[in-house]
């Protein structure tokens, strides 16, 4: 995964766990392995992204989108979406 993808999906998390006033070590992995993502040093998986938005009580998707867009600074976000729902419609949902 790029640098700057790394460092998006972990301002996404620290944003949402600040948000919905929640502890590093409240998250569910543990505090260093959280503070490593929310520098952007780990990737985090597809399954601790799941586990931890869970806990955050939002969808896995809105993590990796939001991720995305805050790494894409260029693109509107509403341009990624539209893309998105093509995308999705290609496949039939």
């Amino acid at each position: 995964m790029r640098t700057e993808l790394k460092k998006a999906l972990g301002e996404v998390l620290k944003s949402y766990r600040l948000n919905r006033n929640f502890s590093q070590e409240g998250m569910g992995p543990s505090q260093t392995y959280i503070s490593n993502i929310e520098r952007g040093r780990w990737s985090a998986s597809l399954d601790k992204i799941e586990q931890m938005s869970s806990v955050l009580g939002v969808h896995p998707a809105s993590i990796i989108i939001a991720g995305y867009l805050t790494a894409e600074d260029s693109k509107s976000s509403e341009e990624t979406l539209e893309r998105i729902r093509i995308e999705l419609k290609e496949i039939g949902l």
